[in-house]
């Protein structure tokens, strides 16, 4: 009797009334170039649009997650995924070709137990393009160098027993549960940024809030977690 290999990778979406982004994320899922067998696994906060069936109709696993906290969408993700590296991704976000296989590397071959990607905006405009790219990109590089690694969720893959090891998310936090991960993980293992495996991020909280508000919020929230262990209590929803 022949059975179904296991997947290597598990792909994580958290998704809430998602129809709008989450197609085209997915197809730039489908599209990876990479020999490794992945998973998707949609972690749906009970949606009352589409989401639920174009996820369905590009082959991912649905489990259910409770509104509120995103990280409690990602560790239901976790806890039903079978691969060997846990792969955590955004439903309003479209991946490179190679990405899947630039941001997995590391792990694999044995450099590193937790990988995080480079983030460029989606159909972004000028000012966006040249902040991601002359501002942004080398103060992630900083980060890293000064070893209180920028993290977001977006793009970051971990391995799946060190995840496991750990506890995964704080699923108390309501935001910085990406950078208080890793915070963690870069207490025992090797964290790496992989600039070569490119996700690109929609804009549209940027927009909606305005680009000040935005980068005072995140960037607040960063440096409050990785030097006193706090994020901000409040995160809206965006649709």
């Amino acid at each position: 009797m022949q059975t179904e290999k296991p997947p290597e990778i598990s792909i994580i979406i958290p998704t809430l009334n998602e129809e709008k982004y989450i197609g085209d994320t997915l197809k730039s899922i489908s599209r990876q170039k990479t020999k490794r067998r992945f998973e998707i696994i949609i972690a749906d906060s009970y949606s009352t649009d589409k989401t639920r069936d174009i996820a369905k109709k590009h082959g991912a696993r649905i489990t259910s997650a409770p509104r509120g906290i995103i990280a409690v969408g990602r560790q239901k993700g976790c806890e039903i995924a079978r691969g060997k590296v846990l792969v955590h991704a955004s439903a309003d976000t479209v991946y490179a070709k190679d990405w899947l296989e630039k941001l997995v590397e590391p792990i694999f071959s044995g450099k590193a137990i937790a990988v995080c990607g480079r983030l460029l905006p989606y159909r972004g405009n000028v000012a966006e393009n040249v902040f991601s790219l002359a501002i942004f990109e080398p103060l992630v590089r900083i980060t890293y160098k000064l070893k209180i690694p920028f993290a977001a969720a977006d793009n970051l893959a971990v391995k799946a027993d060190t995840y496991r090891k750990i506890g995964g998310f704080d699923t108390e936090l309501v935001t910085g549960e990406d950078t208080d991960l890793i915070k963690r993980l870069s207490k025992i293992g090797r964290v790496l940024y992989a600039k070569d495996a490119v996700a690109r991020i929609s804009m549209r909280r940027a927009r909606k809030w305005g680009y000040m508000k935005y980068l005072l919020f995140h960037n607040a929230n960063f440096l409050k977690m990785q030097f006193i262990g706090k994020c901000n209590k409040e995160y809206e929803a965006i649709r």
